[in-house]
């Protein structure tokens, strides 16, 4: 455990040298212990619940078996590895040429499921699901035709990063606890968050510009929408009756 406690330090105090200590052979090793215990902690704090008093409605129960808990777990891995899948497309499209008109580009990709969601679910378009999957297909095509382009090198190394970045979230979650519990503030919370995830995207930010050599700001920009489009996610699959409400907030709490 001490390597990899190691290397989640790097993540949390150098974000450049965490990006150096992806290129070594045990770097996988050491990112699916930060993960692994990252994603434990996320799992047993959305058993406990200890802020449900931000939200009557909290998505949490007690009375949630085995069964359901099996679900939560099983989602948490499909998660992040698409959102590892989506990072590196990202990056690779946004490494290259003008800033701005790749960004759009990135954002409109991104904005495409949620539109067509809006139009499955709205009352008004009445979008079909052979409409919705065939349109979903098409959208899958670049991202298909961009896998093929970088290496398998650039993949695990950018995965590895992405694993050894959730000692900065495991590290907000624990903040949230000593901070948000204490003076039981939605303010506090939000104001955690927010702190949380700008930590995030600058670790990111930094480390992918040492290790894919790109921009910051590119790399803030391919991070933050993988993000999002990891989350879109269990929605599509809620929305086809894939995943039920409960198992579907939980998920998307933790």
């Amino acid at each position: 455990m001490k390597p990899a406690l190691g290397f989640a330090l790097l993540f949390l105090r150098h974000p450049e040298k965490a990006a150096d200590a992806c290129r070594r052979d045990d770097a996988l090793r050491l990112g699916l212990v930060v993960y692994a215990v990252s994603a434990a902690v996320s799992l047993v704090s959305a058993w406990f619940n200890p802020l449900q008093f931000l939200d009557p409605n909290a998505p949490l129960l007690s009375s949630y078996g085995a069964g359901f808990w099996a679900r939560v777990a099983f989602w948490e891995p499909i998660l992040f590895g698409l959102s590892v899948w989506f990072c590196v497309l990202l990056l690779d499209w946004m490494r290259g040429g003008w800033l701005p008109l790749k960004a759009a580009s990135a954002a409109l990709w991104t904005a495409i499921p949620v539109a067509l969601s809006a139009s499955y679910v709205s009352p008004r378009m009445q979008l079909g699901r052979g409409p919705f999957l065939a349109a979903l297909a098409a959208w899958a095509v670049p991202a298909l035709v961009l896998s093929l382009r970088p290496s398998r090198r650039s993949w695990l190394e950018i995965a590895c990063f992405l694993l050894g970045l959730n000692a900065v979230q495991t590290v907000g979650l624990l903040a949230t606890f000593l901070i948000v519990l204490p003076l039981r503030s939605q303010a506090a919370f939000y104001a955690v968050d927010a702190a949380v995830l700008l930590w995030m995207l600058t670790v990111a930010g930094l480390g992918l510009r040492r290790l894919y050599g790109v921009s910051t700001a590119r790399a803030v920009i391919a991070v933050l929408f993988s993000m999002i489009l990891s989350l879109l996610i269990p929605a599509i699959a809620f929305l086809f009756g894939l995943l039920p409400m409960e198992v579907l907030k939980v998920v998307l709490y933790v």
